[in-house]
């Protein structure tokens, strides 16, 4: 199928099902024998976590780092894997594994234990990635070694405020792993057709966490714009331009030699840029989709 919205060539990533079923067509599309196991396993494992059904820990409650975000990282990361292949640098089981686990638990680190009363989990920006080491290292340790080491070598890296060269990697392909699910982190939410809507929650985020340096929704909306080009210079520079592989995919899939997540988040720039230009006061009736600015006036009074 091809489509003509970039919108809807990325698909809907809120339903979880469908993100995992499309998820197993693209592993299977260039590794036909690949056992899914593993994945099955850590979509489950993050549907109980998430849902408060697994012991010792809250449902999550953080309002931008939800599941339809590591739905969106997961169904980039296979599209990158894809890509990759493609070009010729694809990656053994292993890895797979590892780069489609670790972008389902790289925010799993929110999560808030029992005993953690005060707050949403968002007051766990600054040390989350850790946090989420940990929760996998803990309840994924049936892993192979290699596999769950490979794992939190992924996770670590979607920590973007730091270095990529901080890590040290064991293989070129414990790396391409690593590069494909953090690439897909920054621009699986950057494409999502929500994304300026899902800027207020991630405002409330940075609040309660104390970081960001925002004083209001409005310098983060004004602010976006400058943050995407150190984000594009991240993507470029830092993890090698991983991104282009993406247009390998769906010119595979859907017959269209286009990148789809670079023209998504191109059209959501665009409009941002109309946004800002527009007075503070009537900002919030340009943002109409998923019912965001609704959710939040009611939760917040107004903003």
């Amino acid at each position: 199928m091809t489509y003509d919205s970039p919108f809807a060539a990325i698909g809907n990533t809120r339903d979880t099902q469908e993100v995992e079923a499309k998820v197993g067509a693209i592993v299977h599309s260039f590794a036909p024998g690949h056992d899914l196991s593993r994945i099955t396993r850590t979509f489950s494992l993050l549907d109980r976590a998430f849902e408060g059904e697994l012991p010792g820990y809250q449902k999550l409650k953080t309002l931008y780092h939800n599941r339809s975000h590591a739905n969106e990282v997961v169904l980039c990361a296979a599209r990158m894997l894809h890509g990759l292949e493609l070009a010729g640098e694809g990656l053994d089981g292993d890895h797979i594994d590892a780069a489609l686990i670790g972008a389902l638990m790289h925010d799993v680190g929110y999560l808030m234990r029992d005993e953690e009363a005060a707050g949403t989990g968002a007051q766990f920006t600054d040390t989350h990635v850790l946090r989420g080491v940990d929760f996998v290292r803990t309840h994924l340790r049936d892993l192979p070694p290699e596999v769950l080491e490979a794992t939190t070598k992924v996770i670590l890296l979607t920590d973007h405020r730091k270095p990529s060269d901080r890590i040290r990697f064991e293989s070129l392909q414990q790396q391409r792993a690593a590069y494909a699910t953090a690439t897909a982190d920054l621009i699986g939410q950057m494409a999502n057709r929500e994304y300026l809507e899902r800027l207020l929650l991630l405002y409330f985020e940075f609040e309660e966490a104390g970081m960001g340096g925002f004083s209001d929704i409005h310098s983060l909306l004004e602010g976006t714009s400058a943050f995407y080009r150190i984000t594009k210079e991240r993507l470029d520079r830092d993890l090698n331009g991983l991104s282009s592989h993406l247009r390998r995919h769906f010119s595979s899939d859907q017959g269209s030699d286009r990148n789809f997540y670079t023209e998504s988040i191109e059209r959501n720039l665009d409009y941002l840029d109309q946004v800002v230009r527009t007075e503070r006061e009537r900002r919030l009736a340009c943002l109409k989709r998923g019912g965001v600015v609704e959710q939040v006036l009611e939760m917040k009074g107004e903003l």
